[in-house]
Order: structure tokens, then C-alpha cells, then sequence
């Protein structure tokens, strides 16, 4: 890593929104301090590497070499032997409103990133599941997309635009599910599986949309013209090409170092 690269990310004021250009990298993996499943792969190539906090284990077991550990530490502490002192790292507070993986994603988004793949975000705790659910919701309504890896399963978040997986020989009963996000998601397509919607209206207080099915050797087509959708499909399918409409924010804020203000 450059030593103008390792510099930026060794600064812990988290204020710049200076992006270096010469390194910005699409994607970015995170490996968070969660669940495992013993299936995860470093996918998607060339890519920026951040664990979060206690990631830092699995991505080196996984051969993923963070560029930065950033977090609280408080599930890896900072005596651990797993804590190698020529990965920079970014200190933040426990007390504070942005999760370890939120943090993580702030800074790969200012770093140019705008597609995450997430592992260690599905699973174990409940809270901190429907936590990263709501961090993928944050990055799709920002114009990014985020997939969090799970068990033999790949969650995503989709605003106005579309998923497109090209045909593939999947094994029988492949599902893919889309549910509704928002209050309402609004011309929602599901085109090439075993059920089809043309502008369907889905609102997350209705339980439609779960298990549909890839078909052998046809493409498949999801989209949407307003709201978000989660999009569950298997880790063995192939990689989707995913567009938006929307323009990507310029930011996601800085990082958070204390508890909401509104906190009586």
C-alpha cells in the first residue's frame, strides 16, 4: 500500500471528504466480527479490504489482507496477537451511534467505493442482522449497492433500477426472493423465473414474494421504478449486473465518535 494510501487511513478525525483518486478501487469487502458459515470467498476481485473490528480474524483466515481495521475493539482487543501493528487502524468510542460495519462502509464510500460485499453481517444476533439490513437499505437509497453474505445466500438491497443474472444451469428448486423494503416499493418486475410480475406494487407489510425460482438456462430480470426491494438468491448464482437510476450521494456523513445529540 502507498505510503500517501496508509497515511489517509490512519487519520482518526474521520472529517476529510477528500478522496484519493489514484486509489479509489469499485467494490469493497468488509469482514465484520459475525456470523461465519465456512463457505465465504473473497469474490469480485481487485478490491478495497477493511475488517471491522473483530473481522479482522476471518480476513486474514480467508487470505483478504485488510487495508484498515476500523471499530471500537471491543470484540478484538487491542493486546490481541490478531492486531498486527502494520495494518492502520481507525479507533472509535463503544459509545457512539454508527455500528463498527457502518463506520467501515463510510470510509470505503469515501474512498470511491460504491458496491460492498459484507460477510460476517448475516446471523448470530438478531439486532445486529436487522441492523445490516438496514445499512444495505441506507446504501441502495444512496445509489451503491451492498450484498451480505449468509448461509449458501447473498442478500442485497435494490432501489429504482434492476438486477439481471445471466442464464445458468441451477439446480432444481434455486430460489430467489424479493420483499419489499419500504412502505412501497412501485413497479416491481420479476421477469425469466418460474413467477412473473410486471409493475407490481409490494409494501413490507405484506409476506409476498419469497421463493420464486430460477429456471435452468433462462436469464432473469428484477427491477423496480421507486422504493427498495431486498433481493435474496443463492451464492452459487452468477453475479448479477445491477444498475440504478439514482445518482450516487457524495457521501454518507462522517463518522460518528459520540451518542445522538436527541438522546435525553
Amino acid at each position: 500500500m502507498g505510503e500517501r494510501r496508509k497515511k489517509d487511513l490512519m487519520q482518526n478525525d474521520g472529517q476529510s471528504d477528500r478522496t484519493d483518486q489514484a486509489s479509489q478501487a469499485p467494490l469493497c469487502r468488509i469482514w465484520g466480527a459475525g456470523q461465519y458459515f465456512g463457505e465465504e470467498t473473497a469474490r469480485g476481485g481487485q478490491a478495497m479490504v477493511i475488517a471491522a473490528d473483530g473481522g479482522l480474524e476471518p480476513a486474514l483466515e480467508h487470505g483478504d489482507e485488510p487495508e484498515l481495521v476500523v471499530g471500537d475493539f471491543d470484540s478484538l482487543p487491542a493486546g490481541s496477537q490478531k492486531l498486527r501493528t502494520d495494518i492502520p487502524r481507525r479507533v472509535l468510542p463503544a459509545e457512539k451511534d454508527d455500528t463498527d460495519l457502518l463506520a467501515a462502509v463510510k470510509v470505503g464510500w469515501r474512498y470511491g467505493c460504491r458496491r460492498f460485499l459484507i460477510y460476517g453481517g448475516l446471523g448470530g444476533r438478531m439486532d445486529h442482522t436487522l441492523a445490516n439490513l438496514n445499512l444495505i437499505h441506507l446504501i441502495a437509497a444512496s445509489g451503491g449497492r451492498a450484498e451480505l453474505w449468509g448461509q449458501r445466500m447473498l442478500v442485497t438491497a435494490l432501489g429504482p433500477g434492476s438486477l439481471d443474472f445471466p442464464a445458468w444451469d441451477c439446480p432444481p428448486r434455486s430460489m430467489v426472493s424479493v420483499l419489499a423494503a419500504d412502505d412501497q416499493a412501485l413497479g416491481v418486475v420479476e421477469q425469466g423465473l418460474k413467477y412473473q410480475t410486471d409493475g407490481m406494487t409490494m409494501t413490507n407489510r405484506q409476506v409476498t414474494g419469497v421463493s420464486n425460482e430460477f429456471l435452468p438456462g433462462k436469464p432473469a430480470h428484477i427491477a423496480l421504478k421507486q422504493g427498495t426491494v431486498f433481493v435474496a438468491y443463492p451464492t452459487s448464482a452468477p453475479e448479477p449486473v445491477w444498475s440504478t437510476n439514482l445518482e450516487p450521494k457524495a457521501d454518507l456523513g462522517s463518522l460518528e465518535t459520540r451518542p445522538s445529540r436527541r438522546l435525553a
